[in-house]
């Protein structure tokens, strides 16, 4: 895979020959007039308060432009050219494959490779298995962003929500938050648990280290009986933990609280509650790394070839 930025005339080659209104995910074709649309010409979003009355004027506008970059908000407004009369607002959750907090990659400096990608993806339906089993919500939609994923939900009973509702939703999902009783197996405590697992099994010493009051020889201990540090969390055996030696209560609460931070880290929390945030436009280019934004319809079967426009093939 490889990805740089386009140039304008693939930009213009793009628009003009490759973007279509069919790419536009449901969700956003049918309150295209009730979303503010941003822009950005190589300097960041700056162009913003757009609102297109339909589809074709939308078309018409990036094939002019052909912007370095385009977005929709996820608010939908009374007046969205002047941003106001909010009505409602996706929950999103963003998870970039670049900030990941634990990569198996050498990846940096806001390169990706398919394999963080991956990393990406999975986290991305881990969550919305969450939402969907612990939330009970439907309306579940994922899109490849350039470098990551964007999980959005449209159900009704989430858009209403506001900041403080929705933080707690990020933190419920994430496992970010030490529940008050970590022993309990059932509600939040389970997500927390799996959470936590999924961080400790892809720490390595280095990691560990980090931690304030974290020996060399526990870190080491640590690393070492990990498959059995796993299964006693997910079983809810949290405290096992304390019983190696050099531990105490002090360091135990502070992996804890290092796991947790590690875990809100998987997704930008402020794009979960910033409820006028602007999203990549899904059918967009996203001209850092000439990749297309696209709705992806089975998170699990994402393919990476499915992203990349015409001019990137050719060039190939």
């Amino acid at each position: 895979m490889q990805m740089r930025e386009a140039t304008p005339e693939e930009r213009k080659r793009f628009y003009a020959e490759e973007w279509s209104k069919r790419d536009l995910p449901d969700f956003i074709l049918h309150t295209i007039s009730l979303r503010e649309f941003g822009f950005d010409y190589g300097e960041g979003p700056s162009h913003r308060y757009n609102q297109f009355m339909t589809v074709e004027q939308l078309a018409s506008f990036l094939c002019n432009k052909a912007p370095y970059a385009a977005y929709a908000s996820i608010a939908l407004y009374e007046q969205p050219s002047m941003r106001k009369g909010w009505l409602k607002s996706e929950l999103v959750f963003d998870v970039d494959a670049k900030d990941l907090p634990l990569k198996s990659c050498s990846c940096s400096g806001g390169v990706v490779c398919e394999k963080c990608l991956d990393e990406a993806r999975r986290i991305a339906a881990m969550f919305a298995e969450t939402l969907r089993s612990d939330l009970n919500l439907h309306n579940i939609h994922f899109v490849y962003s350039g470098r990551g994923f964007h999980v959005r939900a449209t159900d009704d009973v989430v858009m209403a929500m506001e900041q403080t509702e929705r933080t707690q939703i990020v933190e419920y999902v994430t496992g970010g938050v030490i529940p008050a009783d970590i022993t309990i197996a059932l509600g939040y405590s389970r997500v927390f648990r799996e959470r936590v697992a999924r961080t400790f099994e892809h720490l390595g010493e280095e990691k560990l280290l980090k931690i304030r009051g974290m020996r060399k020889a526990l870190a080491q201990q640590l690393i070492k009986e990990k498959e059995k540090i796993i299964a006693a969390v997910r079983r809810g055996s949290l405290r096992e933990i304390e019983d190696f030696e050099g531990m105490g209560e002090k360091t135990f609460q502070q992996l804890l609280e290092f796991l947790t931070r590690l875990n809100m880290e998987l997704t930008d929390g402020k794009v979960t509650t910033d409820t006028k945030r602007i999203l990549r436009l899904p059918s967009s280019l996203h001209s850092g790394v000439s990749m297309k934004c696209i709705l992806v319809r089975d998170i699990e079967r994402f393919s990476i070839e499915d992203a990349i426009p015409k001019f990137m093939r050719e060039g190939a």
